[in-house]
């Protein structure tokens, strides 16, 4: 369970890649393989832990959920009138976008709070 926890922010943002794919291709027929990218390389992450990569992901992933946060503000506030579909956008966006910058946040806390095991520069290739 400790195990889950630890790593819940990849797994959030792989579901979240797979969902973006998923409706893509179902609403339009197109394969995003943005989202197959994204999923793919958190799934990589997930599985190699690299620290330098973690920290850059988090940030990227932090810094989009931010904006999207912005994003979902600004559509709400071009209604004319407050009804029930504008109060949805802004409840499922902040719900969305608002956890997305929080796990961003624990994931870019947990590799920058990592010891170094080993010099990051070094790469080793085993056969």
């Amino acid at each position: 369970m400790k195990r889950l926890l630890r790593n819940l922010p990849e797994i959030f943002f792989i579901g979240l890649g797979t969902a973006w794919a998923a409706e893509n291709f179902l609403a339009s027929g197109h394969i995003n393989y943005i989202a197959i990218l994204i999923s793919w390389l958190l799934f990589l992450q997930l599985i190699y832990k690299n620290r330098i990569a973690g920290i850059v992901y988090g940030n990227i992933l932090g810094f989009f959920s931010l904006y999207m946060l912005v994003a979902v503000y600004s559509e709400f506030r071009e209604f004319p009138t407050i009804n029930t579909e504008a109060w949805t956008l802004l409840f499922f966006g902040v719900a969305v976008f608002g956890t997305a910058a929080f796990m961003a946040g624990k994931m870019l806390y947990r590799y920058l709070t990592t010891n170094k095991k080993h010099a990051e520069n070094e790469f080793t290739i085993s056969f």
